[in-house]
Formats: C-alpha cells, structure tokens, sequence
C-alpha cells in the first residue's frame, strides 16, 4: 500500500500560510548535544502570513496544519486517528505591505490538526540513519526523508492517518491512501498530497 504526505501547496497567493509563534514549554537547551527540547503546546498561537486573506480548509505553516471546522467533523466522522487542539491568533508583529488575514481575526473557527499514531519505519529500506543520539535528554534524531520510506506492516494496525516515529518531533503528517483518496473524494481545498512510500508486507 503506498502512503502520501499531507503538504503545503506553497501557493501564498491563493491561500493564506501562518507561522507558529507558541505555545512553547519551557525553552531549554541541551547541555550535551546542544539541542533545544522545547515543543509546542495548546493553545498554537499563530500570526498569519501576507499574500491573502483567502482562508482554505487546511492552512500550513510548515508542517504544523489547522483545519476549519468541516475538515475537522470529517475527520472525526471517519475514524481518523488525530486530536484537535485550540488555536490562538495573534496580532502581527510587522506591518504588512501585501494582503494578509485581518486583525483582530474574524474568521473561520481554526482547530490544530495533530496525529496520535506514531508508526515505525524499516530504517534500512528506508535509508534513514541516526544523525546523534543524546543520553542526557534522550533525544535519537534521524536524518529526514520525504520520500522512499518503507513502513513494514507488523508495524501498521489499520491507522489511517500517522506521524513518523524517527522524525521525532516533526509534525510531518502522513496517510493511507485509502485515507488520502477519502480525502480527495470531499474536494477540500489547499492540500498537497505527495507519494512518500509504501507499507511492505
């Protein structure tokens, strides 16, 4: 079965992008490998993007996604294995010189889009390897692959929807295809599915 990653169009123009500001636990950095171990928690603040004010049913900002409000019944609707988190707009920090979603927001109803499985890759088939592997705030991270990933299927248990174990705390969402084909089949917009792999038997 092949899988697809769920990604950004990268069309600011047509759809407005954000960029996550917080909520961030408490910002520490590692006193051994020098990594930060900070993550982001709910409420994800966010400050939209200029290019337009034009709002789609998934909107991005790298590879964190908040949906409106039809997305997310769709979602829960199905089975999906994801959890939605409360999303805060803030005032941006710069003026903007090209269109950009108003403030204060009065837009759509915006939930944080987050997947609750994380599933093993075949590291080998895969072509992933270990980049530094931290005792003192364990942390393994792992190169990072959008493509070519081999998902064996011991590790597969019918989710639809999933995050990448190695890729530690990326929020690189991949699905099924039958997941991505349900998708399609609803035609909502600004969502950019790229082939990524497959589960191998």
């Amino acid at each position: 079965m092949n899988i697809y990653l769920l990604d950004d169009p990268a069309k600011p123009a047509e759809y407005a992008r954000f960029s996550s500001v917080g909520t961030w636990t408490e910002d520490r950095i590692c006193n051994v490998c020098g990594e930060p171990t900070a993550r982001l928690i709910e409420p994800l603040q966010i400050e939209w993007d200029e290019g337009t004010d034009h709002i789609g049913d998934f909107s991005w900002g790298g590879y964190h996604c908040v949906v409106l409000d039809a997305v997310r019944a769709f979602l829960e609707s199905k089975a999906f294995e994801v959890k939605f988190g409360d999303v805060q707009v803030k005032r941006p920090t710069e003026r903007a010189k090209r269109p950009r979603v108003q403030f204060p927001y009065r837009g759509p109803h915006l939930s944080w889009l987050t997947p609750t499985a994380r599933l093993k890759l075949d590291e080998e088939k895969s072509g992933v390897r270990v980049i530094s592997d931290c005792s003192a705030c364990e942390q393994r991270r792992y190169s990072f692959k959008r493509d070519g990933l081999v998902l064996p299927e011991t590790s597969w248990n019918g989710e639809k929807v999933f995050l990448i174990d190695q890729f530690g705390r990326s929020r690189a969402t991949f699905v099924t295809e039958e997941a991505l084909t349900m998708l399609v089949r609803e035609g909502f917009s600004n969502l950019c599915p790229r082939p990524a792999g497959t589960i191998e038997s």
